[in-house]
């Protein structure tokens, strides 16, 4: 990933770029800044390789700590969780993020790991047994049994049940799981983490606070917008901190 300072004009446009795209492709607005391809080289990282970004992302922008509320699926009560980026972040897998090949009994598989592409298309389909159907057909290159070349239709359920397997072992950080045990009642569960939407969303809340900022030293000084969002947030909360008083 590219190094560079940006601006907090720089990631307020990243944001509001991503409300217009599809809720599959918004995580990718933010790393495309710092991609040298930009939108499409996000796009194409794998989910895993993508959510690792997003969580060295989140990490730089607003530190190491996240907090989180969830609900006891047993007896409703409430939960909040104190994590950190480390606590998240799972070991990188050795495969390559390229072309994969699974050996399983007499089918020889070669496939890619889905991508924020293969979201965006699954998320239209009707039923799972669709999604699972198109998934199969977007990230399988080829499928080779004996000497037969096959489609990923005739393959068997254990063996699609393999290969699901098999991506998960090579993307690992593409399902953040948290196994929780709930104080109240002692129910435990696992509940998953998406680090995409949690920073979606606290971007989200730092760029509407950022508005509110920027209106009232407008409102104040007659400052235009650029020169405001130029001004570092420390600069910024001191002349806030003189409105206020």
């Amino acid at each position: 990933m590219k190094r560079e300072t940006f601006t907090s004009a720089d990631w307020l446009t990243a944001w509001e770029h991503s409300l217009t795209l599809p809720a599959a492709l918004r995580p990718c607005a933010l790393l495309a800044p710092l991609l040298e391809e930009g939108q499409s080289a996000a796009e194409k990282l794998s989910i895993g390789q993508r959510d690792t970004y997003l969580f060295d992302l989140y990490q730089a922008l607003f530190g190491s700590e996240l907090t989180a509320v969830v609900h006891c699926p047993a007896c409703t009560e409430i939960l909040e969780l104190a994590l950190t980026t480390s606590d998240l972040r799972l070991p990188a897998a050795s495969l390559p993020l390229t072309m994969l090949a699974l050996a399983e009994g007499t089918y020889r598989i070669q496939f890619r790991l889905p991508d924020s592409r293969d979201l965006l298309a699954i998320s239209m389909c009707s039923d799972i047994e669709q999604a699972q159907s198109l998934l199969l057909k977007s990230c399988v290159h080829s499928v080779v049994q004996g000497d037969h070349e096959l489609n990923t239709a005739e393959l068997p359920q254990d063996v699609i049940i393999r290969l699901t397997q098999a991506m998960a072992e090579a993307d690992p950080q593409a399902v953040t799981e948290i196994a929780l045990i709930c104080p109240a009642c002692a129910h435990a569960w696992s509940e998953t983490f998406d680090i995409a939407h949690f920073l979606l969303d606290t971007l989200g809340g730092w760029a509407e606070r950022l508005f509110d900022q920027v209106h009232m030293l407008a409102s104040t000084y007659g400052w235009n917008e650029a020169d405001i969002l130029a001004m570092s947030p420390s600069r910024r909360a001191r002349y806030l901190a003189r409105v206020h008083a």
